[in-house]
């Protein structure tokens, strides 16, 4: 099996260098920028498996880039800033990105981020073809979720999220009714849970609770436990 591409977009040389080298290291093919409109060049020039993207950069910011890149590819995104309030990181998950690390971080907490992310689009990827509706089909309310093609709707309305968004809702459809703990959660849509702060859980529940809209009562807080996705009568 080939080794997969990471781009990094970062304006610092040493944190550049730095998250190259622990990449390299860890098998990957690197691709590196220094701005926002490098980036995007060496995107549209390479077949690029996941993007570790900086956001305070000269020229295009990495708001900016991920904008761009969403038009056109669901690559995924994994923001490296120092902004680390629940604003910034909540404005990171509405841009559709896939995982934040805030600065300073450990580089290899990075590679572990990016190793779980990749192994979770490879296994959805290599789902058998052969599934019948009923399994690849889930439904909850309005919401409609296909595991084949990786496809949500919303009352019948394709709605675009993010790879973790789309397999935190599925999990909860599966589980629908039932309570949730953090714990399964990080353990079912993260896998390598050791390099997740549970905390995130919560932010990624108050982004599907906007997708949501005026269904976003469906996604029951259970207090001490976890959250629960109940049907609306």
């Amino acid at each position: 099996m080939s080794p997969k591409t990471i781009l990094i977009v970062e304006d610092e040389p040493t944190i550049q260098n730095v998250v190259s080298r622990y990449f390299k290291s860890a098998g990957f093919d690197v691709i590196t920028a220094s701005d926002g409109f490098i980036a995007l060049e060496k995107f549209s020039q390479n077949k690029i498996d996941l993007i570790c993207l900086d956001i305070m950069m000269p020229n295009i910011d990495g708001w900016t880039v991920t904008e761009m890149i969403r038009e056109s590819s669901n690559v995924p995104i994994i923001i490296m800033t120092a902004l680390s309030t629940e604003k910034d990181i909540l404005s990171g998950y509405e841009h559709k990105i896939d995982d934040y690390i805030t600065k300073p971080f450990n580089p290899q907490i990075l590679v572990a981020k990016a190793k779980s992310l990749l192994n979770r689009i490879s296994t959805s990827s290599t789902q058998s073809p052969n599934n019948s509706d009923s399994e690849t089909l889930l439904k909850c309310g309005t919401i409609e979720i296909d595991l084949e093609t990786i496809i949500l709707k919303i009352d019948s309305k394709v709605t675009d999220v993010s790879k973790t968004e789309f397999d935190l809702i599925s999990f909860l459809i599966k589980n629908k009714n039932s309570i949730c703990s953090r714990k399964d959660i990080l353990k079912e849509v993260w896998h390598e849970n050791s390099v997740v702060d549970t905390r995130i859980i919560d932010t990624y529940i108050k982004k599907i609770r906007k997708i949501l809209g005026p269904n976003s009562d469906m996604i029951k807080t259970v207090f001490g436990k976890g959250y629960r996705l109940e049907e609306n009568n």
